[in-house]
């Protein structure tokens, strides 16, 4: 896990839920932090406008994920990110 993208994650999702940061672990769950699915649809797009991301489709947030789950998602698609496209000839 890197850290950079674990803090940046967390400090977006206290700011989305308006919580203190400090209240906030990646063992938390969005439910848990009264985060609805319009405020989680909100948060990936935020997510995403910040690392310059797609995150999966298939990250449909039910509430239960622990945020570790969300961090996972944005690795996940930094890392498809990193890698150069293949072009056929």
């Amino acid at each position: 896990m890197n850290a950079d993208v674990a803090s940046r994650v967390l400090d977006i999702v206290a700011k989305q839920s308006g919580r203190d940061r400090a209240t906030i672990s990646t063992t938390s769950m969005l439910k848990d932090l009264d985060i609805d699915s319009l405020e989680a649809i909100e948060t990936v797009f935020e997510l995403e406008e910040e690392f310059g991301i797609q995150i999966a489709d298939d990250h449909g947030g039910t509430g239960t994920e622990t945020l570790q789950c969300l961090i996972d998602a944005v690795e996940n698609a930094l890392a498809h990110t990193a890698k150069p496209t293949e072009t056929t000839a």
